[in-house]
């Protein structure tokens, strides 16, 4: 039950996590507030949009490619300026749980 809760917490699959263990590796889950998590969500979309770019320039679609980039652009500067306004705030409610591989 144990192992089960703290493979949950470490986002990590069984094996990768029992592995981890075995070496004695300390696994450290980050648990942020809403508003990092939304800005690192908002960041793996740009990443997305990024790669779904450059798929089509080498398709030679260069028109739809560079309205990509610059709506990519926009999206970019949006969240580095939520970020610069939350950088300014401490964060709330952030934990930090360590999983030790030589703790039963």
């Amino acid at each position: 039950m144990l192992f089960l809760q703290k493979q949950q917490a470490s986002k990590l699959g069984n094996t990768d996590f029992f592995v981890s263990l075995l070496k004695g590796s300390t696994i450290k889950v980050y648990n942020f507030n809403e508003t990092a998590n939304e800005l690192y969500r908002e960041l793996r979309k740009i990443g997305v949009n990024l790669n779904q770019i450059a798929m089509l320039a080498n398709s030679g679609r260069l028109p739809e490619a560079e309205r990509g980039i610059w709506n990519m652009l926009n999206a970019y500067y949006g969240v580095m300026e939520s970020l610069k306004l939350s950088l300014d705030k401490p964060l709330i409610n952030a934990e930090i749980l360590e999983i030790r591989g030589d703790v039963p």
